[in-house]
């Protein structure tokens, strides 16, 4: 059999900005995002298996502070829904 890797969203948090008065076009005028996601390998025929691994992702509304806007749609739904909620989509 093969090894599944099941991905969920173990933790999500929202930091506010660290600057309100900076420029829009800047990361300090925006919320912040930090998303822990948990990687779960398993194959049932491998008593080594499950592995669990933890990922955390940060996500700044702007990729620098160039005004390019951070592509985020290949997270999770829930991280998605969040960043459009607190960023605009």
């Amino acid at each position: 059999m093969a090894i599944s890797k099941v991905k969920s969203v173990q933790r999500l948090e929202v930091y506010p900005p660290a600057d309100t008065s900076a420029d829009d076009a800047h990361n300090a005028k925006h919320e912040s995002v930090m998303v822990v996601y948990e990687n779960v390998m398993d194959d049932p025929n491998d008593d080594d298996l499950p592995v669990v691994a933890t990922k955390v992702v940060h996500l700044n509304k702007f990729v620098e502070d160039d005004g390019d806007a951070t592509d985020y749609s290949g997270e999770d739904a829930l991280v998605v829904s969040v960043c459009d909620a607190i960023w605009g989509s």
